[in-house]
C-alpha cells in the first residue's frame, strides 16, 4: 500500500498540519518507506511461532489499586497555576 501527496495532506489537514510543498514531499517518502517496510513482514512465515500473550494468570508486578482520599485541593489548584476559583482553569483548544 502507498499513499499519495494528496492523501498524506488530507491525513495532515485531518491532524491540523500545514505542510509546505517541501514538506509533504518529505512526508510522503516517509510514510511510504514506513509502509514498505510493513510489507515486508508479509513475506514471513510464522505458522510455527506462538502467538504473544500478556501476563494472562501469571502474578501481576503492578500494585492493587486503592483509593486514597486527598484533602487538600487547594494544592493541586495552586501547584498548576491555572485556577479560577476552586477550579481548574483550562485554556480553549477547538476553535468555533
Amino acid at each position: 500500500m502507498r499513499l499519495d501527496a494528496q492523501q498524506v495532506n488530507e491525513i495532515a489537514q485531518e491532524s491540523r498540519l500545514l505542510l509546505t510543498e517541501q514538506e509533504l514531499d518529505g512526508a510522503v517518502r516517509y510514510i511510504n518507506n514506513f509502509l514498505d517496510m510493513l510489507d515486508r513482514f508479509k513475506e514471513l512465515d510464522l505458522k510455527d511461532v506462538e502467538p504473544f500473550s500478556f501476563a494472562e494468570a501469571l502474578e501481576c508486578p503492578l500494585r492493587d489499586d486503592k483509593v486514597i482520599p486527598f484533602t487538600d485541593t487547594e494544592a493541586i489548584l495552586h501547584e498548576s497555576g491555572h485556577v479560577d476559583g476552586s477550579y481548574f482553569k483550562v485554556p480553549r483548544i477547538i476553535e468555533e
